[in-house]
């Protein structure tokens, strides 16, 4: 009996673990980004050495 659904489990399980890599490297994107945008938004404030504001005055 096993046997005849072996397709049907394997199918199921290759499907799941698809999704899972989905979401977990949609998770780690969305970490990088808001990383890259909190670095970034520090660094607009930042005053550099010589008392530039990174271009904005």
């Amino acid at each position: 009996m096993f046997e005849s659904y072996f397709g049907l489990i394997e199918a199921l399980l290759v499907f799941g673990l698809a999704i899972a890599f989905y979401l977990w490297q949609r998770n780690d994107l969305k970490k990088a980004r808001r990383k890259t945008r909190d670095q970034k938004k520090e660094s607009d404030g930042e005053v550099k050495e010589d008392g530039d504001t990174n271009g904005r005055r």
